[in-house]
């Protein structure tokens, strides 16, 4: 079996990219104007084109399956990935699945059959191994939830959980994270997500690209990276539209271990007067300018 790593880094050889193409198109009665599809779009038609259209210039490329729930949306999302298998590119199924048991297993169980080489997994029931064990079994890739780049997140990830028995927490670098409560050791939630998802062999972990403009810290990812094994992936969302920077990822995480993910910038870079060859033309751009930042 060829593992989500193993699927990743041969794309990345292939296409001398790390840019990962979101795919959430909006359709226009959704009401996101310039930031959706055109009046009369056939969805299906317009991701097979833009696929086309990135393909030379990125390795993944990652549905958000929210967009994807519309009559006949299920066939269509076979029909990309085995499009997109085509075109060499990897394909990530945005689910962010965040259930338990039987039901997130269901979850994977239809996301092999439709091809796809991993899932995202929004691991907030506490049940990361369990999902893990799942995704093994089903030879599907894995790559969790762990330090977001939304406003509210900021809440949430410095949250004190209680360690794992048997966890080992002595690196120093770690010791302004860590207190205890009652007598037992806790940790901030995005370092436990970081220290589980290792722990459970995850292919990868989602960290959000830091800006002026968001709650992520540079010192946050180094936390991370202290938490994880080298060989562990990142899927890096918020770069392009969202004003995340890049570049502070490759100052921790290997050059060709970093997923990064650009959606709108490159789906409707003129809004929905964007053509094909505009968004040719923005991949390019991303990889390029990529490719620099993880050179350097």
């Amino acid at each position: 079996m060829t593992s989500f790593r193993e699927k990743w880094l041969a794309a990345v050889d292939a296409k001398n990219s790390v840019l990962c193409a979101g795919l959430d198109p909006a359709e226009f009665k959704m009401g996101r104007r310039e930031e959706g599809l055109p009046p009369g779009a056939f969805k299906l038609a317009w991701s097979l084109r833009y696929i086309n259209a990135i393909a030379p210039y990125a390795a993944a490329v990652k549905p958000n399956v929210q967009f994807w729930k519309d009559n006949e949306d299920m066939e269509s999302l076979q029909a990309i990935v085995q499009y997109a298998h085509e075109k060499e590119l990897v394909v990530i199924d945005d689910s962010k699945l965040a259930d338990i048991g039987a039901t997130n297993d269901a979850g994977l169980y239809h996301a092999k059959k439709k091809g796809f080489d991993a899932v995202t997994l929004a691991p907030f029931a506490g049940n990361m191994e369990e999902a893990a064990k799942q995704a093994q079994a089903r030879d599907i890739g894995l790559i969790a939830m762990c330090l977001m780049s939304n406003p509210e997140y900021e809440r949430e990830k410095n949250k004190w959980v209680a360690t794992r028995e048997g966890d080992y927490w002595g690196n120093g670098r770690l010791e302004t994270d860590q207190t205890l409560i009652d007598g037992k050791q806790h940790v901030k939630q995005y370092l436990q997500l970081a220290r589980d998802a290792n722990a459970f062999y995850l292919d990868g972990i989602v960290i959000g690209a830091p800006s002026a403009k968001n709650h992520i810290k540079e010192e946050e990812i180094a936390q991370v990276r202290y938490s994880v094994r080298g060989q562990m992936l990142v899927l890096l969302p918020g770069v392009g539209a969202q004003g995340g920077e890049a570049q502070v990822i490759w100052r921790y995480f290997a050059k060709d271990a970093v997923i990064v993910n650009v959606g709108r910038n490159l789906m409707l870079p003129r809004g929905m007067k964007t053509t094909p060859d505009d968004q040719t033309y923005i991949a390019k751009h991303f990889r390029d300018m990529l490719n620099e930042l993880r050179a350097a």
